[in-house]
C-alpha cells in the first residue's frame, strides 16, 4: 500500500501536514502488521475510533500515539479492536430477529421445499465475538422445530479480527451478553460455569468461524441469508457499492440481506435488491431469470 500522493491518502482540513502524515502512517502500519486496509473507511468514523484508542492510553497527539504503538506493537491489536468495535450481545436489536423469524425464515423454507433441498446456508459477515451467529443458530433451531422441519442449517461466521474469532470459537460469555435471552433459552443452550456461560455443542456445531475480508477475499456461494449489521456504515460510498455487489453475487437467486439499524438503505442499487422491510433493514436479491439460475 502506498500513501503520500496516492488516492488512498486520507485528508482532513483541520490537521497539519505532519498530523496527516502520521495519521496515515498509523493506517499503513496496521495494514503492514495486520493485513487490513482501512483507507476506504469513512474518514470521520475512522478518526473517531483512533482518537478513542488514543484516549485509552492517555495520549493526545497522533505523533505521540504512533511512537507509543511502535514501542508497544501488541497495542496495534487493541487499536484494531477499537476500529472494528461492536456492541456485543445475543439477539442485539430483537425486533430484527423477530422480523427474520416472520418474513425471512418462512420464505427460505418454502423455497427449500419446492426444490427438495434440505440445507440452509447463512453468512454472518462481521461476526465479531460470535453473539450474532450463535443467535441465528438459536433462532433457526427453534423456528425449524416449531415448523416441524428437518433442514440442516450451516452458518458461516466471518471477521477480519483474529482475536475476536478466537473468542467466538470459545463460545464463552458473561451474563450481560445474555440479557435478551429468556431463562428457558439460557438453560437450553448454555452451560453455566461460575460466572460465565458456555454455548452448548448443539448450537456450536451449527457455526463455522473463519477469517475473511468481505471486500477482497473469495466469496462464499449459495447463501440464503446474510447478516451484515453496522459494518459497512463505516465504508465510503464506493466501497459500500462493492460490498453490496459481493453480497449479491454470493446469494442464491432469492437470498435475503439484513443490514444494521443505523444503516441507510435508500442508496442501495435497485437492480440488486428489493426492499422487503426498510424499518428492519431487510432486503432481498432481485430475481434474474437466466438459463444458469441456481438450484440450491
Amino acid at each position: 500500500m502506498s500513501f503520500g500522493v496516492s488516492k488512498n491518502f486520507i485528508q482532513f482540513e483541520d490537521l497539519s501536514s505532519e498530523e496527516l502524515r502520521v495519521f496515515n502512517l498509523i493506517l499503513q502500519n496496521i495494514y503492514q502488521k495486520r493485513g487490513i486496509d482501512f483507507c476506504q473507511y469513512r474518514p470521520k468514523c475512522l478518526r473517531r475510533r483512533i482518537v478513542v484508542g488514543m484516549h485509552d492510553v492517555n495520549v493526545t497527539s497522533f505523533c505521540t500515539y504512533l511512537d507509543f504503538l511502535n514501542k508497544n506493537p501488541l497495542q496495534y491489536d487493541k487499536l484494531l479492536d477499537r476500529i472494528t468495535i461492536n456492541v456485543l450481545e445475543f439477539f442485539r436489536n430483537p425486533e430484527a430477529f423477530k422480523a427474520i423469524r416472520r418474513k425471512v425464515i418462512p420464505s427460505i423454507i418454502e423455497r427449500k421445499e419446492k426444490m427438495a433441498s434440505y440445507n440452509i446456508r447463512i453468512w454472518s459477515s462481521g461476526c465479531a465475538t460470535g453473539e450474532e451467529p450463535y443467535s441465528l443458530a438459536i433462532l433457526f433451531k427453534e423456528a425449524l422445530q416449531e415448523l416441524g422441519q428437518n433442514i440442516k442449517v450451516t452458518i458461516l461466521a466471518t471477521d477480519i479480527d483474529k482475536e475476536s474469532l478466537r473468542k467466538a470459537n470459545l463460545g464463552v460469555y458473561g451474563e450481560k451478553a445474555l440479557k435478551e435471552l429468556t431463562t428457558r433459552q439460557i438453560a437450553a443452550y448454555f452451560v453455566k460455569e461460575e460466572d460465565k456461560y458456555c454455548i452448548k455443542p448443539q448450537i456450536k456445531v451449527m457455526v463455522n468461524f473463519m477469517t475473511h475480508n468481505m471486500i477482497s477475499d473469495e466469496l462464499p456461494a449459495a447463501i440464503d441469508l446474510i447478516l451484515c449489521r453496522n459494518v459497512i456504515i463505516y465504508f465510503n460510498k464506493e466501497l459500500q457499492n462493492k460490498v453490496h455487489a459481493n453480497f449479491h453475487a454470493a446469494f442464491v437467486s432469492t437470498g435475503f440481506l439484513v443490514a444494521g439499524k443505523t444503516e441507510s438503505l435508500m442508496d442501495v442499487k435497485e437492480e440488486l435488491f428489493s426492499k422487503i422491510d426498510l424499518g428492519k433493514r431487510i432486503l432481498q436479491k432481485r430475481i434474474k431469470r437466466t438459463s444458469g439460475e441456481d438450484n440450491v
